[in-house]
């Protein structure tokens, strides 16, 4: 603030005693021109008085400042001269004025002073009432003084405002660009008038037709006739016209600048300011042509303070200006002074007007309001409006944004399902159930014959190999490499895969290539015996380019608990190390091999026995796939010990051969393929290079008994690669014979071996951390790998599979450096789907690549993962990761999940011929937009300009902050339910993500049945509200795109609704929000849904009006304190409100604790410190009032207040009681109602009034009486109530939508 601190002393009108002691002060001061702004010094006559004193002034005489001083004049002087306006009447009589408004022929409906008001003396009514209404507070009451003292009653007109300023020398007078002003202080053209709220430059309202007409009708008509009254006029003359349908209509003249459409006009003048003052001054403007900047547009947002227009707040130090001003981005100050420290302070109501410039208007007024909510006046609240120009918008309406015009088209999603039904199929196999299309998928054990079956998983990734393929069209050989990878590694456990989902991510989804990948996935499953159950699509523009793909692989398999390997305790000295072949590469290293293979050309034909191939094919040569091969000997338990040899050989080995055992691997009689001698030639690898990251030809290892015959007939290929010794001292465990020198002889053709060694790619299978809480049927293999235990209560499980990502909300995450909760968010997407078949989540497994291996990246990351998993009530198995340069760039990553859960086959969702017209719906609130939906998010933050470090619109966090809000997970509060079978009535449950509520709830709808919603029932976060209007989007796409505000629903069987809502209304904030009913038509939608864009309008308003300003009075712990403060910080529950100020009548009680953490101001009044309990109640509203505190909430507040405290604050003050009023008032209410037998207590919040506990009743909640109650288990349950009615009720009030008249003493929320 160098800037204003360095400004000369400031002079104004108020610093002198007279006019003529203004113009000895310029003659005094060699002032050669004077500017005069304001329009009381004019009608002053402040411009006679410098002129008669030989000082140029630009602005009027006092005669010609009637044109603004005196309204009644102005109006006269219009009709005079045939300039156009509205129709009128003045009066001096209070009883004449209302009379001629209910009779006039024309809506005479605007009241306006004819005397000067600072811009507030008028008033458009919305009816004749509230005319005359204005009629009394102005001519009755002179609310404005004299400048009330004759009134002119309008015509109401009505169309569009524009202001047109013009500079005159009297006569001459040139028009400057049209600009149009906001007079009302809310956001929607809500609340009172003011000075002006902002505007905007040019405004294209106005026709360049109109434009001419208003120059010849209105301002030379204007000038001419104050030139034939021989009124000389010099400076601005301002036309405010209203566009009617019958062409423009003078509203008013001015006669100076006005403000704030002054700021936004000149910052779009090229020609000089001073220069067209003198010209104005000394008759020669005809001289000049005025220049303007061309194909701008200039916004202006004016930031106001707290009360203003009915008063103001100074003193407030004002935070986040600017250092300096650039060229298109302005900050001007009005009402701003210095403190002591030469900090800025607030001043005044119009603190000052941001304004920025840009050729394009939207992009301006995006980028002005951006400003203006960076500015913050410190211990109050700034007013500004979000819409300034969008009036405008109209000429040029933006267009609705949906999910497809941010690059994510759900119908090609749904088109690549339909086109991959029958691959599944293909791959069925017994003890599948059900097929693609549900939230997971479902694997039946009894079907094969287990006894004491062991379930294993295993993740796996394609590595860069994904490159090669998508750039030489190998699109069924990745896929079938991703499948390969997973069900070989689940051999090293000794199980049979049986069941695979895959994770597909790209920028943008092309089908039929995206089909050919998951048709390798199924030709490997057919070829394992293995179902392929699932998937997940995910197209990420914002992640991803076009043609860019990654993909992840998810595997369970199933062991006899006495067949898992490895055996360790089994080895042997002279066991066998049997090495089975690969096919190639398989899928190791390809970062690092196609980044030195940049410059070679690929399509080339292959050297060696692969006669017609090119080196592509070569490279990309599918992965081998031993599950046929070995599955036999596993379940015969003929094996010791598996590896697949991912990794790279020597690592791979090492996994196998425990620390106590040692082994040569002897090339000699095994052949290295021709493919890593090319390698090895052209890179000028080393053979260790080779053996360290990659298989090296051989693709599986086993360990075998010395004895064992088998496998030289039953494994075409496999070689003896050496024998286990035991381990002498601190000899080396593991070395290498004969291959360097047949790896020599395959790279002379290429070159030679050189020294060059290849770089690691990540952790291919990071391990979970030791400390990592596990469920109880979780163990580790001798291997320390993962596996789980049937639990023994299950009679007949069925397996429960799905995986998802998390979307471009990652991107969120990496651009503000914020990793450490989208893992939550993985797990949830996850487990909340497998929820919907009645699962209970067991295990936990994910994917994550990268462009760049960071240690505290991947730890933050990881970090979520694992609260997730807790919160899910899992056991996290694995994470595999890669480090992938050539897929992402540095800072970026992906990530995928994969759940696995087990449900009763008794209890398994959706029980869809069941479901019946009449069931309900209750929904389950989100905590958000969860992970769904956020390309089209980032398309909206784009368009309307904002960053994710700007402050939201719709809360006081950052946008980046609100839109990480961790998506819920239900599991806690669902499996307690969903254990107890066939009695909880659920029939279905439905995850909104994907596709919104318009595409999940159909997923578990017969065709022949629809849903009908009704939006007034549940809660619409305010960030959908404020996406639909950022981004235009139609309330249709926002349904097909979002959840609202229904993060899950459930359908349940009428009977069963009392009892599934006890469960979850309190933990869960669960409301009934519709039921099924018969689709008559079947070309209409499954989902009907009521009064949902009345519930968004009221959002979206909500958002226009400043939160209602809370205090709390506790006297103890402040548990309701802190629900109402996580409640006003959680903006998905849509609490208009902020608490600014917690009282306490005890010091050192855990509330004020509680306040502290929270950083919201806290206070010790002391009732002991007062004489009466009046006294100490007035010392409260003196704090309260000095807080511009709104409502009051008692909360644990162990005070009788007093009459006059209750009435002064009547209506703006609750109080939550421990019974179901008007039962029990007062103390001791618990005992009262468990002695009187009740069947049911609970809570209700209540307006305060003189009686005990009589107040009207806003919202009560029930909680029925156990058999075995006491007072302490009652009263634990009945606190649960609390935190969630006591929310409730400050949200209806702050929100408007309740006063003390309207609950007429009975409760507005009970039971939804």
């Amino acid at each position: 603030m160098e800037t204003l601190a360095g400004l000369p002393k400031m002079v104004t009108p108020d610093d002198f005693p007279s006019l003529n002691a203004i113009a000895k002060w310029c003659k005094l001061n060699k002032i050669s021109l004077v500017s005069v702004g304001p329009e009381e010094p004019l009608g002053l006559g402040l411009g006679d008085v410098l002129r008669q004193a030989g000082i140029a002034c630009f602005g009027p005489g006092k005669q010609g400042a009637q044109i603004e001083a005196d309204k009644k004049w102005s109006k006269d002087f219009m009709l005079r001269h045939g300039i156009p306006t509205a129709r009128y009447e003045s009066f001096t009589d209070v009883v004449k004025a209302k009379k001629f408004i209910r009779s006039a022929p024309y809506a005479a409906l605007v009241v306006k002073a004819a005397g000067l008001a600072a811009g507030k003396g008028v008033v458009v009514a919305a009816n004749a009432d509230e005319a005359c209404q204005a009629v009394d507070e102005i001519l009755g009451n002179l609310k404005y003084g004299q400048a009330g003292a004759t009134l002119v009653v309008e015509e109401l007109l009505e169309g569009e405002e524009v202001s047109l300023l013009a500079f005159t020398d009297g006569n001459t007078i040139q028009a400057m660009l049209p600009a149009q002003d906001h007079k009302r202080i809310g956001t929607g053209d809500t609340g009172p008038n003011t000075g002006g709220m902002g505007a905007y430059c040019p405004c294209p309202l106005i026709s360049k037709q109109a434009l001419e007409l208003v120059q010849r009708a209105v301002l030379e008509r204007a000038i001419k006739g104050l030139a034939q009254e021989r009124i000389p006029y010099q400076g601005v003359l301002y036309a405010g016209l209203m566009l009617t349908r019958d062409g423009p209509r003078v509203l008013e003249f001015n006669c100076r600048f006005g403000d704030p459409e002054t700021q936004v006009i000149l910052s779009l003048l090229e020609s000089d300011l001073f220069e067209i003052m003198q010209a104005c001054c000394s008759g020669t403007l005809n001289k000049l042509t005025l220049q303007w900047r061309n194909n701008v547009s200039a916004v202006g947002v004016v930031v106001a303070s707290a009360g203003y227009p009915e008063t103001s707040t100074k003193g407030c130090v004002v935070k986040g200006l600017p250092a300096a001003n650039e060229e298109n981005r302005l900050i001007l100050h009005s009402a701003l002074a210095l403190n002591a420290d030469k900090k800025p302070i607030t001043n005044g109501g119009r603190v000052l007007i941001a304004i920025a410039m840009d050729s394009d208007l939207r992009a301006a007024a995006a980028q002005a309001t951006k400003m203006a909510a960076g500015i913050c006046f410190e211990g109050s609240t700034t007013q500004y409006r979000t819409d300034i120009a969008q009036k405008a918008f109209k000429m040029a309406p933006v267009p609705s944004l949906s999910y497809k015009d941010s690059g994510v088209d759900i119908d090609a999603g749904d088109a690549l399902v339909q086109r991959i039904k029958p691959l599944s199929r293909g791959t069925q196999r017994p003890g599948v159930l059900g097929g693609l299309g549900g939230f997971g998928g479902l694997f039946r054990i009894k079907d094969l014959s287990y006894t004491q079956p062991i379930i294993a998983e295993a993740t796996q990734g394609v590595g860069a190999k994904i490159q090669l393929a998508l750039q030489h069209e190998l699109y069924d050989h990745i896929g079938y490499d991703l499948f390969a990878m997973a069900a070989n590694d689940l051999l090293e456990f000794g199980a049979e895969p049986v069941a695979f989902l895959d994770y597909i991510a790209c920028g943008k989804l092309q089908v039929p290539l995206a089909a050919q990948l998951v048709k390798g996935m199924a030709d490997g499953c057919r070829d394992a015996r293995c179902a392929l159950v699932g998937g997940e699509t995910a197209e990420m523009p914002s992640l991803y380019k076009p043609g860019q793909y990654d993909m992840a692989g998810y595997c369970v398999g199933l062991v006899e608990e006495s067949r898992v390997l490895p055996r360790f305790d089994l080895y042997q000295k002279g066991d066998l190390l049997v090495g089975l072949p690969s096919s190639g590469l398989h899928c190791a290293g390809f970062n690092e091999l196609l980044t030195r293979l940049q410059g070679v050309d690929l399509k080339e034909c292959s050297p060696g026995e692969d006669h017609g191939l090119s080196l592509a094919q070569v490279l990309g040569t599918r992965t081998q796939l031993y599950v046929q091969q070995l599955l036999p000997h596993l379940q015969a338990g003929e094996i010791r010990g598996v590896a697949h040899v991912t990794h790279g050989l020597l690592p791979d080995v090492a996994r196998l051969v425990p620390k106590e055992f040692e082994v040569v691997l002897d090339f000699g009689a095994v052949p290295v393929p021709q493919i890593f001698g090319w390698l090895a030639g052209r890179l000028q690898l080393s053979a260790n290079a080779l053996l360290e990251r990659h298989n090296c030809g051989i693709g599986m290892l086993l360990v075998l008994p010395q004895s064992s015959q088998w496998w030289r007939q039953s494994l075409p290929g496999a070689r003896v690669l050496g024998v286990l010794q035991e381990r002498k001292g601190t000899s080396l465990r593991l070395c290498v014979r004969n291959f360097e020198e047949q790896l020599e002889k395959l790279a002379k053709p290429f070159g030679s071996l050189g020294n060059r060694e290849l770089h690691p790619e990540g952790l291919e299978q990071a391990q979970p951390q030791s400390s990592i809480a596990t469920r109880q049927d979780c163990f580790e293999n001798a291997a320390g790998r993962r596996l789980t235990r049937l639990p023994v209560h299950y009679k007949d499980p069925i397996l429960i599979l799905g995986t998802d990502g998390v979307g471009t909300k990652l991107k969120i995450a990496q651009q503000i450096g914020r990793n450490n909760s989208v893992g939550i968010d993985l797990v949830a997407m996850c487990v909340n789907d497998i929820l919907c078949n009645g699962a209970q989540p067991m295990t936990f497994s994910s994917y994550y690549a990268c462009g760049k291996w960071q240690q505290q990246l991947a730890d933050e990351v990881a970090s979520g993962v694992n609260e997730g998993v807790q919160q899910a009530e899992s056991s996290f198995i694995g994470s595999h990761t890669a480090d992938m340069p050539l897929l992402y760039e540095p800072q970026v990553y992906d990530l995928a999940g994969f759940a696995l859960g087990i449900a009763e086959r008794a209890g398994i969702l959706p029980r869809v011929e069941d479901i019946q017209p009449g069931d309900v719906l209750i929904g389950l609130p989100s905590s958000g937009v969860h992970s769904n939906g956020f390309s089209l998010v980032h398309a909206v933050l784009k368009r309307v300009g904002l960053g994710l470090e700007d402050r939201a619109p719709f809360s006081d966090r950052t946008l980046g902050e609100e839109l990480l809000v961790p998506t819920k997970i239900y599991v806690k509060s669902l499996t307690p339910l969903l254990a107890q079978s066939e009695q909880h009535g659920i029939k279905a449950l439905a995850h909104i993500t994907g596709g919104g509520l318009t595409e999940n709830i159909p997923r578990v709808l017969r065709k022949d049945l629809a849903v009908r919603l009704n939006a007034n029932t549940f809660q619409l976060p305010p960030v959908f509200a404020w996406l639909a209007a950022a981004g235009n989007i139609t309330p249709e796409e926002l349904q097909r795109t979002y959840n609202c505000g229904l993060g899950l629903i459930l359908v349940v069987s009428p009977p069963q609704v009392n009892a599934v809502m006890q469960q979850l209304r309190y933990v869960e904030r669960a409301v009934i929000v519709g039921e099924v009913v018969a689709r008559k038509d079947a070309k209409k939608p499954q989902v009907q849904m009521l009064h949902f864009e009345e519930s968004l309008k009221r959002s979206q308003k909500l958002l226009t009006q400043p939160k209602r300003r809370v205090a709390v009075l506790i006297s103890g712990t402040g548990s309701n304190l802190q629900a109402l403060i996580n409640a006003v910080r959680d903006s998905s529950q849509a609490v208009h409100a902020e608490i600014v100020l917690v009282i306490s009548n005890k010091k050192d009680v855990l509330g004020l604790e509680r306040a502290s953490k929270a950083g919201i101001p806290s206070l010790v009044v002391s009732h002991r410190d007062f004489a009466s309990r009046e006294d100490y109640d007035t010392e409260l509203t003196r704090h309260l009032e000095a807080a511009r505190v709104d409502l009051i909430c008692l909360a644990g507040f162990m005070r009788v207040l007093s009459v006059p405290f209750v009435r002064h604050w009547r209506g703006r003050l609750i109080n939550i009681h421990p019974s179901l009023l008007p039962k029990y008032p007062g103390l001791h209410v618990q005992q009262q109602a468990l002695d009187a037998g009740e069947k049911e207590s609970g809570c209700t919040v209540h307006f305060v009034d003189e009686g005990v506990d009589t107040g009207d009743t806003i919202v009560q909640a029930e909680v029925p009486i156990l058999e075995n109650d006491d007072v302490e288990s009652l009263t634990q349950r009945i606190h649960l109530a609390e935190y969630w009615a006591y929310p409730r009720a400050l949200a209806l009030l702050a929100s408007g939508a309740i006063s003390p008249s309207a609950s007429a003493g009975k409760p507005l929320i009970k039971k939804n």
